[in-house]
């Protein structure tokens, strides 16, 4: 037990260590804003005091002189305090939104490398949840975790030492009513409060995670009928939601609720202790009104920090989701140096083995391949075949292991993912269409190619009677990932933008999932002939024009079990005559 709390608190000390790292270059800020944060309470403090000098030395009528330096100084305290305030919230807030700027930047850094080995277990909505909640919970952190508990601890130890010169006994009473809210029952909260607030977090994820997959699927759930089952799912991930908030909340209020308790029993001490002093004339009854007064101003900091605390935990718990992510190993070690490929000679894949990490399955078992220019190889195969994993290996997305994968017989280990990536163009089953124009998707791809080549690509791949509709051409805007065009349009926008991108080596992964059977044939030979004398390997389920393709591997359960051409592969009995007869044969295709 004593190890785990151990534990505890050195992930809490790291987590706390890491948070702050985005808040030192703006340390200079950060000490403004605490400044004006003590200042703005001191000058409430000020006005209350001077408020209650002013209000019991006039009752007892004296001359309007006597009054004129406390009038002053309510109208000085109480214009300082908006000041101060409005200043501490443009600071600190200017503070708060830079930070999460660059946390936010410094996120997408770190996490790009990641995707998409190291983030398999992942779902989009967890993916999203964390760029966008959970860096947003930070707030709470910056806002409430830092100039507040130092200016509470500026302020409980100047009025305690102020209060001291009067007496001693009531200096106690406020200090220990200041930590017995400022500090005891901000602990309590805070223990009492971990747990709740992790599970606000994850429950917020979960609910994150179902809305994006029911919205990104809703296609084939009212396909399925499904609708009903995923509407409850979503249904209970709300209610499980809002009941961890409510729990937490709730425990707020009753945070609050305990330090206006402590704060009036505090200032009952205080009456207690100071009426004596004033029936024995130890002091004024002026100055009792005033630490009256004061008292209560005092606990205007601290009585925030049990519910903040509260906040924070959330922050925290969702800070723990952003650098679990983080820290995950990447799955591709980039060399220190690497040499520049500035043209694609060969590639070679020799005896390939490949486990995911943390396993020690192999997905991929003495895969070789042997690849040049000019060179057309299908993959084809069963689903969870191998297909995919050996394309991502061939991008760099994931580590092969040394001596397995050479480029221009160079040990691909020894290559960064750049100058790999730079010799490829990759069109993927579920590609992204930007929400821009169709020349700007097009533009991204390749910045230099011109109106005329974009028109024939289109029309290589069945598109110019659908551009021909385009009232606005080129400048016809796509929507939200391709919203405003149908599946098939948008698969083949896809493959024409990977088409433009000129690349040496075409790199395609079910380019026609989404088209009809009887578009297929057109677009393989749209890829041939638009590539030149470029190296091509297609992954697909669809066996068409599979005679125009220089070698088929044929995988199963990870292995190559058949390859060579078409011809040969057709005249054996295997996988590869029965996939070809099915697809073929049955739906008279030829």
């Amino acid at each position: 037990m004593k190890s785990i709390s151990i534990m505890s608190l050195d992930s809490s000390i790291s987590l706390f260590s890491k948070m702050t790292g985005f808040i030192r270059p703006y340390w200079k800020e950060t000490f403004l804003s605490i400044f004006l944060s003590t200042a703005t309470i001191a000058a409430n403090i000020g006005m209350m005091g001077t408020s209650a000098y002013l209000i019991a030395t006039a009752a007892l009528q004296p001359s309007i002189a006597v009054l004129q330096v406390a009038i002053v100084g309510v109208r000085f305290f109480g214009i300082a305090r908006g000041v101060f305030r409005y200043l501490e919230r443009l600071v600190s807030h200017s503070v708060n939104f830079r930070v999460l700027g660059n946390i936010r930047g410094w996120f997408y850094r770190v996490i790009e490398p990641l995707i998409p080995g190291a983030v398999e277990d992942l779902h989009e909505g967890d993916l999203l949840g964390r760029s966008l909640q959970d860096i947003e919970s930070l707030e709470d952190f910056y806002v409430r975790g830092i100039a507040p508990p130092l200016s509470a601890i500026v302020i409980t130890v100047a009025v305690s030492l102020f209060t001291m010169q009067y007496s001693m006994l009531m200096a106690g009473i406020l200090a220990f009513g200041l930590l017995s809210t400022g500090l005891v029952l901000t602990i309590l909260v805070k223990i009492f409060s971990a747990n709740i607030a992790r599970q606000v977090v994850q429950t917020r994820s979960t609910l994150t995670g179902l809305v994006v997959e029911t919205i990104n699927g809703s296609a084939e759930i009212l396909m399925n009928n499904a609708d009903t089952r995923y509407l409850e799912k979503v249904g209970l991930a709300i209610d499980s939601n809002r009941q961890t908030s409510l729990r937490l909340g709730n425990l707020q209020a009753v945070s609050q609720a305990s330090g206006v308790l402590i704060s009036n029993l505090t200032l009952a001490a205080m009456l207690w202790a100071g009426i004596p002093l004033v029936t024995s004339g130890t002091i004024d009854c002026v100055i009792l009104a005033v630490l009256t007064l004061i008292t209560l101003a005092s606990f205007e900091p601290v009585n925030l920090l049990p519910a903040a605390s509260s906040k924070i935990e959330t922050s925290l718990a969702a800070a723990q989701r952003l650098f679990e992510l983080a820290d995950r190993p990447r799955p591709v070690q980039e060399p220190a140096q690497s040499t520049n490929l500035t043209e694609f000679q060969s590639l070679r894949v020799i005896d390939l083995d490949f486990s995911y990490a943390g396993t020690d399955f192999k997905v991929l078992r003495g895969i070789n391949l042997n690849l040049h220019p000019g060179k057309h190889v299908a993959l084809v195969g069963p689903s969870s075949s191998g297909k995919t994993t050996l394309l991502r290996i061939l991008q760099h997305h994931l580590q092969p292991p040394e001596g397995t994968v050479f480029w221009n017989g160079l040990d691909a280990k020894n290559l960064n993912s750049h100058t790999i990536q730079s010799l490829q163009a990759v069109v993927q089953q579920k590609g992204y269409l930007f929400n821009a124009t169709l020349l700007e998707n097009f533009k991204l791809a390749n910045p230099d190619i011109s109106e005329t080549e974009i028109h024939a690509v289109l029309d290589q791949t069945g598109m110019d009677g659908w551009f021909a509709s385009l009232e606005n051409g080129l400048h016809y805007p796509l929507g939200e990932n391709g919203s405003s065009i149908s599946g098939g349009e948008r698969q083949r926008l896809l493959l024409a933008r990977g088409l433009l991108m000129r690349k040496p080596v075409f790199l395609a992964d079910e380019p026609f999932s989404n088209v009809d059977r009887a578009s297929d044939k057109q677009l393989v030979r749209a890829i041939f002939e638009s590539g030149g004398n470029m190296a091509i390997i297609l992954a697909t389920h669809r066996l068409v024009c599979m005679d125009l393709f220089d070698e088929i591997l044929v995988l199963d359960s990870g292995q190559v079990i058949q390859s060579g051409r078409h011809e040969e592969l057709i005249s054996l009995p295997g996988l590869y005559r029965t996939l070809w007869e099915q697809q073929n044969n049955f739906f008279g295709f030829e």
